[in-house]
């Protein structure tokens, strides 16, 4: 169906695919709504395509394209995105001369070797929300872009970086403008990864911005100046309760990096839930094992009975010595003493887990999984997400240790695209401090962690339309986690031929999903 040319976007914003987009784990493309706000505000024709829920074409990208195209923008992070940005990008330049703006986590951190790349016009550092509006209007206006803070753009054959733009009073930003997309594709129906019992779940986005900790491994230090804004309770909560209302939701996800930090904000939030009689469950993408100790009875108890449902904890390490090194500021026996603190209150705690760290050694890596099968020990509900292998980043704290034990990254856009953290590393491009055989035990040990205890929620995520497909599934997930369980918690990882299968499965849901 072509459409008409009134109908046709003065700007048109892209979510490329990140790899394997399950539905349990797609949320809305915050980043391309927070930018498009401004825009859509000031009567701007904006059209925001994603590329996980939505099939992008050739075909349906021209029908889109008019003389009135302004440009088109990417939001990008390293690893596989990038490659299907660049897939997209050279649709685009084939349609269009409109300028191809790109913005992101891993553009802002390397914007003079991301505008080095052919299909980068423009970079959009940091946030967006005003920078982008900003541009759409010189652009449209064709003035010169030296006055707009917070880009990277070629003049003259030459780099020019404007200066940088100071980080934005979120209290001023407009609220999500969620006419621009489907919202109704992105809520969880009987699907979420975490509240299982809920059939309704959408991701709200944020409260808050940024993390005050620097952490060795996280780029949001450099991205943030680890600077925590927030909204006040009272707007917070008007915005939770908006939304629920809005989608007729049961269930909600806040993707602050630290949801908890001011617990006095984040107790009148859970305070003015229980009055509004609004009867959902929640969980936050953050929270600090240390926070969590030093808060106090009520403030637990009121978590809980706002519907608090699970708290994602980032433990890292089972080593005292690696979670220094990397400057978590939280020790193994904090996280432990958190996990049963969870038990007190009925929380499940979700703990990240991570190996391979610049230095860590592989018996380092085995007191990991012995702080799992520890966590899981003591509370059942525990749920370990992953033993993800450790994927430096430019932009954080501990890149230049990885560069000093031998890490050499990539000097282009393109060669970013493979810098995937839950990918075995044959070559020794990602952890060159480890031998090949140590490297494939990582491998092992990361798989095996994603099978133990997430096979269920994967294949659920499916939602099969077929019931006995569905149950048969379910059944050989749960036989999959014991059997994986079991292989882990006895550190028999490092013989494991039948990874094999699954990782070609894998893979080839990677492909299929990337096409």
């Amino acid at each position: 169906m072509s459409v008409s040319k009134q109908n046709k976007p003065n700007v048109i914003l892209l979510y490329p695919k990140t790899g394997l987009d399950l539905a349990s784990t797609i949320a809305p493309p915050h980043a391309l709504l927070a930018i498009a706000a401004p825009a859509d505000k000031a009567g701007y024709n904006i059209r925001i395509i994603d590329q996980r829920i939505e099939k992008i074409t050739e075909y349906s990208l021209k029908e889109l394209i008019s003389s009135d195209l302004i440009c088109v923008g990417i939001s990008t992070m390293t690893g596989t995105q990038i490659r299907n940005s660049l897939d997209l990008a050279k649709i685009v330049r084939k349609l269009t001369n409109a300028p191809i703006v790109w913005g992101g986590t891993h553009p802002t951190i390397t914007a003079e070797q991301t505008l080095a790349n052919e299909y980068v016009d423009i970079v959009v550092v940091g946030e967006g929300d005003i920078t982008f509006i900003e541009l759409i209007r010189a652009l449209e206006n064709k003035q010169s872009l030296r006055e707009i803070k917070g880009i990277v753009y070629m003049d003259g054959g030459k780099p020019v970086a404007t200066e940088k733009r100071p980080l934005l009073n979120i209290e001023e930003l407009l609220s999500t403008p969620w006419g621009l997309i489907d919202v109704e594709k992105y809520i969880h129906k009987n699907k979420d990864m975490y509240l299982k019992d809920r059939f309704r779940v959408l991701d709200l986005g944020q409260t808050s911005r940024g993390c005050p900790f620097n952490c060795g491994f996280c780029s949001s230090s450099s991205i943030r100046d680890r600077k925590w804004r927030a909204l006040s309770a009272e707007n917070s909560f008007n915005m939770i309760k908006e939304n629920v209302n809005r989608f007729n939701l049961d269930g909600f996800w806040l993707r602050d990096d630290e949801f908890y930090i001011n617990r006095k904000r984040a107790h009148n939030i859970c305070e003015s839930i229980i009055e509004a009689n609004l009867d959902v469950r929640f969980y936050t993408s953050g929270t600090r094992v240390d926070v969590f100790m030093r808060a106090s009875h009520e403030e637990l108890a009121t978590l809980k009975r706002a519907g608090a449902d699970t708290l994602k904890f980032g433990a890292e390490s089972g080593s005292n010595r690696i979670l220094k090194l990397m400057q978590k500021g939280v020790t193994v026996e904090e996280t432990l003493a958190a996990n049963r603190r969870c038990m007190e209150y009925d929380f499940i705690p979700a703990f990240a887990l991570m190996m391979g760290y610049p230095t860590e050694t592989m018996e380092e890596i085995n007191m990991t999984i012995d702080l799992a099968y520890s966590l899981k020990k003591e509370n059942p509900k525990a749920h370990i997400e992953t033993i993800a292998s450790y994927t430096a980043h430019p932009g954080t704290p501990d890149f230049n240790l990885a560069l000093k034990h031998g890490l050499h990254p990539p000097h282009s856009l393109d060669g970013w695209t493979n810098w995937v953290l839950d990918d075995y590393d044959l070559k020794g491009e990602k952890l060159p401090w480890y031998n090949e055989k140590e490297r494939i035990y990582i491998g092992n040990i990361s798989l095996m962690s994603i099978l133990a205890d997430s096979s269920e929620g994967i294949v659920k995520s499916f939602g099969f339309s077929n019931r006995l497909i569905g149950k048969l599934l379910k059944l050989c997930a749960q036989l999959s986690s014991k059997y994986f369980h079991m292989r882990l918690s006895n550190k028999r990882y490092k013989f494991a031929p039948e990874l094999k299968m699954f990782q070609f499965l894998r893979q080839s849901l990677f492909r299929s999903k990337s096409a």
